[in-house]
């Protein structure tokens, strides 16, 4: 498989991901959880501001019972953060789109976004799922280089699970605000000739330079682990704001920790300064 990625991927990936693979490990969804320290600063803004606006929610919260309490701490400690609120205010308050957040056990540690579009290939809708362990967990860094800072002896105590699940909701409101910025109908053909090109390339031996797949490859615009990596990288632009934020108030020392510094400024040498607000 290393030799596949590495015939796959675009070089400036391969240069990106050298600089912070010295930071964090791969890790592939550990089961380890950040400390516990249920701090309660920012509930009573984020409750009074839920509140304000209860009137303007369109969102659709479809939790199960035995999830409620844990998907409210992950969504306060989200929404704790002014890119947070700026955010749900985007999607969850607009009366022009329809945004549905529930859970997914086949998720676990991880969550998903489902995306809508009408037939000009504008976004209307979307699904959040969230796995149920999402406040544990580590994904690889690969994909994630920013959420995968916040692996086990990276971080201060005060730093606990609950940033960890929000930081993954964050990436998905990422993905959803790349895909708001571009047209579906590009979205969409690329994951129909995604599965069409990995079909040819598990039955010719994996060659890369079949001129099928080069084609498919030049329609797509990259290939299947450029495209998907090329959205996980993006989606973590959202990671980055909610982390930037919301760190430095939970440290003692006012500063973002060390590792996930390092991993901002690998990532930002890279794509520049992406911004969810696109």
């Amino acid at each position: 498989m290393a030799r596949i990625r590495s015939e796959l991927a675009r070089l400036p990936s391969l240069i990106f991901l050298a600089a912070f693979l010295l930071v964090c490990p791969l890790y592939s969804f550990s089961i380890k959880a950040t400390p516990s320290f249920d701090s309660t600063d920012g509930d009573d803004e984020v409750n009074t501001w839920l509140s304000t606006n209860a009137n303007r929610s369109t969102v659709k919260e479809l939790i199960p019972s035995e999830y409620k309490k844990r998907y409210q701490k992950w969504k306060t400690e989200y929404l704790s953060a002014s890119v947070g609120r700026e955010q749900w205010e985007r999607f969850a308050l607009n009366p022009h789109f329809e945004l549905t957040i529930t859970f997914s056990k086949q998720q676990a540690h991880g969550a998903k976004v489902e995306f809508h579009w009408d037939d000009f290939g504008h976004l209307i809708a979307a699904t959040i799922l969230l796995g149920n362990k999402l406040d544990s967990g580590y994904p690889s860094a690969i994909n994630y280089p920013i959420t995968c800072s916040l692996s086990p002896g990276n971080l201060p105590p005060e730093v606990n699970g609950k940033i960890l699940a929000a930081t993954k909701l964050s990436h998905e409101f990422g993905h959803l605000n790349q895909v708001m910025s571009m047209d579906g109908r590009i979205y969409q053909m690329q994951n129909t000739v995604m599965l069409q090109y990995m079909r040819i390339f598990n039955g010719n031996g994996f060659n890369v330079h079949d001129p099928v797949l080069v084609a498919l490859a030049e329609q797509m615009g990259g290939t299947p682990v450029s495209i998907s990596q090329n959205r996980e990288h993006w989606a973590e632009a959202g990671a980055i704001e909610y982390l930037q934020q919301r760190l430095p108030k939970l440290n003692k020392r006012s500063k973002i920790p060390n590792a996930v510094k390092d991993a901002i400024e690998a990532y930002q040498s890279t794509y520049g300064d992406r911004s969810q607000n696109l």
